[in-house]
């Protein structure tokens, strides 16, 4: 039992940091705030996590939260008609595609990723090398041993496209398009999608 609360404990505070994140970036991130989220003294805080930085390296952690694991691979479904892929470049534009799918329906996610814009590097650094961490564990995963074409830095190519599509998602909560192509309609946001296919394509089809 008490092994179990200890779980739910550490679960609720976590919850919490998302929920806080969510609705007021990192401005209004801090012991104080979190604590009230989860309706908990600060002290459990300190005990089960140490600190803010612990806590926020452990929430970046949560790859279904940053990545909606079981999402994606319903796209991934969606998009192989459960067949596997065996060449890597369709895998990196199934991958991409999956994830920016996913993102556009995770409101909170998405005001996370545009509060780090602004928030103090000693406060995202934690958060940041995280999730780093998990979404590149979970790309290996996905690419189930499939080996990357030689002389190819598919590491600036993946940076790239996630930085391009991170862009465009965090411009639809401003903006309803860029360069002249609606954002937020989802028929107008396959435009994006058949184009980064094609350079995709592309790019690997000369390697």
């Amino acid at each position: 039992m008490a092994t179990r609360d200890a779980e739910a404990t550490r679960q609720n505070i976590l919850d919490a940091v998302g929920r806080v994140l969510g609705r007021d970036g990192f401005s209004g991130l801090g012991i104080n705030a979190i604590a009230k989220e989860a309706g908990i003294g600060k002290p459990l805080i300190y005990r089960y996590f140490g600190g803010l930085p612990q806590l926020l390296e452990e929430f970046g952690k949560d790859a279904d939260f940053w990545l909606g694991l079981d999402d994606i691979l319903a796209e991934v479904e969606r998009e192989t008609g459960g067949k596997e892929e065996q060449d890597y470049g369709e895998l990196i534009r199934i991958a991409l595609l999956g994830y920016a799918r996913v993102l556009r329906k995770r409101p909170m996610v998405v005001e996370i990723l545009a509060s780090e814009l602004t928030a103090p590097p000693d406060i995202i650094a934690p958060l940041a090398r995280a999730r780093r961490e998990t979404g590149r564990q979970a790309l290996e995963d996905f690419m189930h041993g499939v080996e990357p074409p030689e002389g190819v830095d598919v590491d600036a190519i993946f940076g790239i496209f996630l930085a391009s599509l991170h862009y465009l998602i965090l411009r639809g909560r401003v903006d309803s398009g860029f360069w002249s192509v609606p954002i937020n309609d989802e028929e107008e946001w396959a435009r994006f999608e058949t184009a980064i296919s094609m350079i995709l394509r592309q790019v690997f089809a000369r390697t």
